[in-house]
């Protein structure tokens, strides 16, 4: 009897190890198995369709998904170009900034459309980018994204940004959004809106990196909406004239 019940345990563990790597490899096999059709995106974030979306790599220099559960059942698809800019973006932070990487939420459908429980995040042009973090040593830190705190969507900072000894890098995020302007602009796309907490404002902008945003300050978003925003920045892109639609 110990045999059979040994023999169940194994089969057991076994497939509870199948069921946690089935999504990674979801995941990877989404972007492995992806063409390079040029997306097409219509109408606006909040009621818009997208053609050819590109799923964001799982994985990568500077970056990693909220969820490989999410990323395997296609949350994490956007128009290419925004893709191609997200990744030298991160890349490009995290090279400046020994340690950083970003944790990347939800994005859309490979089709757009509608993409509960989001308002926007239909047409391809908008992103969920978790704040980066600091902890009490000044080690970069990423915000835990686990189903218990709906994926790091359920997780609250105070008015500075402080989480027990967790703490925003404000400096950071605006880092990450100027390389964003910067490889977006080559590929005909414009930051054309960024939802943060309004509390959070002013300090990212009193950052050293905030301090040199420039024009793409106006993109920010000054008044509360229906979502907090205190742990994650929505960012979203528009083609510029001439673009592909």
């Amino acid at each position: 009897m110990p045999r059979v019940v040994h023999r169940l345990a194994r089969r057991l563990a076994l497939a509870a190890g199948l069921l946690l790597l089935a999504p990674v490899v979801v995941a990877h096999a989404r972007v492995w198995l992806d063409d390079d059709a040029p997306s097409e995106s219509a109408g606006s974030p909040a009621q818009g369709r997208l053609r050819h979306g590109h799923p964001l790599p799982p994985s990568g220099p500077g970056h990693v998904t909220y969820s490989y559960l999410g990323a395997s059942l296609g949350r994490q698809y956007v128009h290419g170009a925004v893709r191609d800019a997200m990744l030298e973006a991160f890349a490009a932070v995290s090279a400046a900034r020994p340690g950083r990487r970003f944790v990347v939420g939800e994005t859309g459908h490979r089709q757009g459309g509608a993409f509960w429980p989001h308002r926007t995040h239909q047409n391809g042009l908008s992103v969920d980018i978790f704040v980066p973090l600091r902890d009490a040593a000044g080690r970069p830190a990423d915000v835990a994204t686990y189903p218990w705190n709906q994926l790091g969507y359920g997780i609250e900072f105070d008015a500075q940004g402080r989480r027990g000894d967790l703490a925003i890098d404000f400096d950071d995020l605006a880092r990450l959004l100027s390389a964003l302007d910067e490889k977006a602009r080559p590929r005909k796309l414009r930051i054309q809106r960024i939802i943060l907490a309004p509390e959070y404002v002013p300090l990212l902008l009193a950052s050293p990196a905030g301090r040199a945003l420039g024009p793409l300050s106006g993109a920010i978003l000054r008044r509360q909406v229906w979502w907090r925003h205190d742990e994650h920045a929505h960012i979203e892109f528009a083609l510029a004239a001439g673009a592909p639609r």
